[in-house]
């Protein structure tokens, strides 16, 4: 590869403005840290913390052979990085991390199954078998197992004697390439036979997920790009281990094939990510160098994936962008195996993208024409831009202005008691006691944790009333469908004509029981938040005029709070096999009472779901608010802290204890003027979030 092609065909950056914004406040998150002599770093860190280990996580998912490998090589400007010619026989999800938060930057960790993690791929245990059951219909259980005891066997017989040796261990290497890749994350030609030590596919079968370490470039920010095996796989172990990766991504990349429009199995993945309120989405239909389909038909089919996903998700828009990876190769590599110029200059045309290849021609490149409209006609440069921006907006809606909310509260709080620094002083040259002595301040701090806890213990009991009253409503709300559900399945069997088979929909059950939990979510949580911004007008009414006003700059910062989500994937798993269709082929058998049956195992089934996915619900907002008392305790005890500073009790003052107190003055003095810069500085940077997108 010519290495001027990276960096010469690169328009965006991706997470280039997320970076920039994120630098910013850590600059001025420094600049708080030192005022007062360092007296909020400790509680800084936090927020220093989440802000630096904030990393991008984009999965690129879809069917086999929709070119999803062959798309990662050209976005991370590594091509043939990762294989893509051979059928990757392995179960993994390859992690590709720019500028990890670790610091590691070269290398790569390959870790290798253990005994109770195959049972548990086996068996569908664990949170893989709660995200996927839906999915999978249930005669494929058995076959499943099968082939996770087929690919225990074929490590066997390819590692021989290492192979107990290897369970649960993992390999590490401080640098990385094609061929070490292909040894894990590829079964070679025939998987079935055994492999020599260098040859690819050695450690495929063992291998249970790959960690590949890069410097943040070609990124604006850090990334991590996650690499899944194909769905409608037919192993179906990759398709498992492919679901699985839908929760650990914050945005997707979803890979279609431009020979087939959006599937069944499409569809039914998007259906998922909405459960697991999971909608930052980008669509890249891959392979248009490969149809025969002219411009025209090509952006109908565009135009008719974007209306299926709006439908989909609620009337959310989601880039749909046309493009070829094998075109995108050829522009930085110069590879032109699979280019066909002909094919390529007609795109161009008949979309109209001459005038972009004129502009994104580099000077002095072999090729420059042709290989800028093979950049431009590859879709590569509109599925950077379109994921920089998501990336952008969904961390100015939740990461960024969270940090902004805490960097804004802490820099009033330092205004409020700077000035009580300078009013101390003050007093102190008229010789007078400062505004509080300390165990005066002490009793304050006891009295303002008492009402703070006071208040937390209240919202949690009004809460789990709310999460009582909800999971009772969704088992009304199943006993309801259960019934009526009942004598529809009576109804429509004896309509069946001979031949027939009995198809069981509890589709629209589901979707019910989704909208009933989300609305209840969202009405405890928003409930909470309100309480909460109560306290923070509330608090300290009982002090006095003077230490009351200044307490006003302590709020606690319920943003994070009222950004979480309802989570609902729980409730598109499987339902057992009393409603399936293979158990009502012979349902004209058997008695009303056996029907009867089969329908309240299937509503204990939902009944159980709801009750856990109320649980999870509950310990996701408790959780977040033991952090938010946590941290407004914290606020109110040092902000009451200033109060009793300072103070001489009328002792005479040396003149080295005099210039003291003047560099004193004149440090708070300045430690005022840049918390008030700061103060504007960050209102700014929230307008500007809220603009983008972050606005609640």
């Amino acid at each position: 590869m010519e290495t001027e092609a990276a960096t010469l065909f690169q328009e965006h950056r991706v997470g280039e403005q997320l970076q920039s914004v994120k630098a910013s406040l850590l600059g001025l998150l420094h600049q708080l840290g030192s005022l007062s002599d360092g007296a909020l770093k400790e509680r800084l860190g936090p927020v220093e913390k989440r802000l630096m280990e904030n990393q991008a996580r984009v999965a690129v998912i879809g069917q086999v052979k929709a070119g999803k490998s062959s798309l990662i090589n050209c976005l991370i400007r590594k091509p043939e990085f990762l294989p893509s010619d051979i059928n990757p026989w392995t179960s993994i999800v390859t992690q590709l991390h720019f500028a990890h938060p670790s610091g590691q930057t070269s290398g790569a960790i390959f870790r290798f199954f253990d005994e109770e993690q195959w049972y548990q791929l086996a068996t569908r245990g664990g949170r893989l078998g709660e995200l996927t059951d839906g999915l999978l219909e249930d005669y494929k259980s058995e076959q499943l197992f099968d082939q996770v005891d087929a690919m225990r066997e074929r490590a066997k017989m390819r590692l021989s004697d290492k192979f107990e040796a290897l369970l649960g261990q993992s390999h590490k290497f401080n640098t990385i390439n094609s061929e070490i890749m292909s040894r894990y994350v590829c079964a070679g030609d025939c998987p079935d036979t055994p492999v020599k030590k260098s040859v690819a596919g050695r450690f495929s079968d063992i291998t249970r997920a790959a960690e590949v370490f890069f410097e943040q470039d070609p990124f604006g920010c850090p990334m991590c790009i996650m690499d899944t095996p194909g769905i409608n796989d037919p192993l179906l172990i990759r398709e498992e281990i492919t679901q699985q990766s839908l929760e650990t991504a914050d945005y997707f990349v979803v890979v279609l094939s431009a020979h087939q429009s959006l599937t069944n199995v499409d569809l039914r993945l998007i259906r998922l990510l909405k459960a697991l309120n999971q909608d930052q989405i980008v669509v890249f239909v891959n392979r248009v160098d490969e149809v025969t389909a002219s411009a025209d038909e090509l952006e109908k089919l565009r135009k008719r994936v974007v209306g299926q996903l709006r439908r989909e998700l609620n009337g959310k828009e989601v880039p749909v962008i046309l493009g070829s990876a094998a075109w995108a190769d050829y522009a930085l590599t110069e590879n032109d195996e699979y280019l066909d110029p002909d094919v390529l200059q007609d795109f161009v045309q008949v979309c109209g993208l001459e005038e972009q290849v004129e502009k994104s021609t580099p000077a002095d490149l072999v090729n420059a024409e042709m290989r800028a409209s093979a950049y431009v006609a590859s879709g590569l440069p509109k599925l950077e831009e379109a994921l920089s921006d998501m990336i952008y907006h969904k961390a100015a809606a939740t990461d960024l202005i969270e940090a902004v909310t805490d960097l804004e509260n802490l820099s009033r709080q330092t205004i409020e008691q700077t000035r009580v620094r300078i009013d101390n002083l003050i007093r102190e040259d008229a010789n007078a006691a400062p505004i509080l002595t300390r165990e005066e301040k002490d009793q304050l701090v006891i009295l303002a944790r008492a009402q703070i806890k006071s208040v937390f213990k209240s919202l949690k009991v009004s809460a789990a009333e709310g999460w009582e009253e909800l999971q009772a409503d969704l088992a009304f709300t199943i006993n309801g469908y259960s019934d009526n559900y009942y004598e529809t399945i009576l109804a429509e069997i004896a309509d069946l004509k001979r031949g027939e088979t009995y198809q069981c929909d509890l589709d629209p059950l589901r979707e019910t029981l989704r909208e009933h939990y989300t609305l209840a979510f969202e009405a405890i949580r928003n409930s909470l938040v309100d309480e909460i911004v109560i306290l923070n007008q509330s608090l300290g009414a009982e002090f006095c005029e003077e230490i009351r006003d200044h307490m006003k700059a302590v709020r606690a910062n319920t943003w994070f709070l009222g950004t979480l989500l309802p989570k609902t994937d729980a409730l598109y798993r499987t339902v057992s096999l009393d409603l399936t269709a293979s158990w009502l082929n012979g349902l004209l058998g058997f008695p009303r009472g056996k029907i009867r049956q089969a329908v309240d195992t299937a509503s204990k089934q939902f009944r159980d779901i709801c009750s856990e996915m109320v649980g999870k619900g509950r310990s996701d907002i408790e959780t977040a608010i033991e952090r938010l008392m946590g941290e407004y305790i914290d606020d109110v005890s040092q902000h009451l802290d200033v109060f009793s500073e300072q103070g001489k009790d009328g002792k005479v003052h040396t003149n080295q204890e005099n210039r003291t107190r003047k560099r004193t003055m004149q440090q708070s003095s300045n430690d005022l003027e840049t918390a008030e810069m700061l103060v504007e500085t960050l209102v700014e940077i929230r307008s500007m979030l809220e603009a983008s997108g972050g606005a609640k």
